[in-house]
């Protein structure tokens, strides 16, 4: 079973935010969570500070529906005939 990427790595790779905008959110959640706050995802943190739009928060979930459907498949050459 191959790790699954980062929410806000995901985010940054699909071109919806900055690495900076992804920082801040984890900068958030890590207060949230030391202030005894409810657990808030990266996504919605994202959502609400304006880094994304509620679109871009909708095609990155759907990207991990895809991903979690569709087995990783290891590339192996084809065998060399002698």
């Amino acid at each position: 079973m191959s790790q699954t990427e980062p929410f806000g790595q995901v985010a940054v790779k699909m071109g919806f935010c900055s690495q900076e905008d992804v920082d801040r959110a984890l900068e958030d959640q890590r207060r949230l969570n030391s202030a005894d706050k409810e657990h808030k995802l990266i996504g919605m943190i994202l959502l609400e500070n304006g880094a994304l739009s509620t679109g871009q928060l909708i095609q990155i979930l759907k990207y991990y529906d895809h991903s979690a459907r569709v087995p990783e498949v290891e590339y192996e050459p084809p065998a060399t005939q002698a």
